[in-house]
């Protein structure tokens, strides 16, 4: 019995050691939220996107063991909100409602969750993101992230800016 475990640790610290993690730069996304309407097209909540996606050249992303994007996200003013942020990899269809500015979609048909932002009082906040989604958009080239705000938009939020993010990719056996 004793055997068999040592020989599992040893298997074990020999696929760890067979990983490595690489940064992918994913730039920075911003929703500029003037003009939301007062109420939801759709008579739930709703999501806004960006009208383009987020766009790079895919990794080569074969044995993905773990994936997160990092960033900072800021508002134009201090917010005592917490901001859902949603991912897609697939274009907006028509269950979402476009508008020149941005994109709105029903929260139930507006993708994966992946994060919360609780900026609590502040304007500017780190985040870190996860989920199947995200990976998705990584291997496609394309990425949409969007945000829902709880409650009420806040009188004066202009803007959202997601920047400075980062995909933290781990791949391996």
């Amino acid at each position: 019995m004793r055997k068999m475990r040592l020989s599992f640790l040893i298997l074990a610290t020999l696929l760890a050691a067979c990983s490595y993690t690489f940064t992918v730069d994913l730039g920075s996304t911003s929703l500029n939220l003037d003009g939301l309407p007062p109420t939801s097209p759709f008579g739930e909540p709703y999501v806004v996107y960006p009208k383009t996606p987020i766009t790079l050249n895919p990794p080569p992303l074969d044995v993905v063991r773990a994936l997160w994007v990092q960033g900072v996200a800021r508002a134009n003013l201090p917010l005592n909100a917490r901001v859902l942020v949603y991912a897609r990899a697939q274009e907006p269809g028509s269950e979402c409602y476009a508008t020149n500015q941005f994109v709105l979609c029903p929260a139930s048909k507006a993708g994966e969750r992946v994060g919360t932002l609780d900026f609590g009082g502040q304007s500017e906040i780190p985040f870190t993101l996860t989920g199947d989604t995200l990976l998705q958009g990584l291997r496609q080239g394309r990425l949409w992230l969007g945000v829902a705000l709880e409650g009420s938009v806040p009188p004066g939020l202009g803007e959202i800016r997601l920047e400075e993010m980062k995909a933290h990719v781990t791949v391996g056996l």
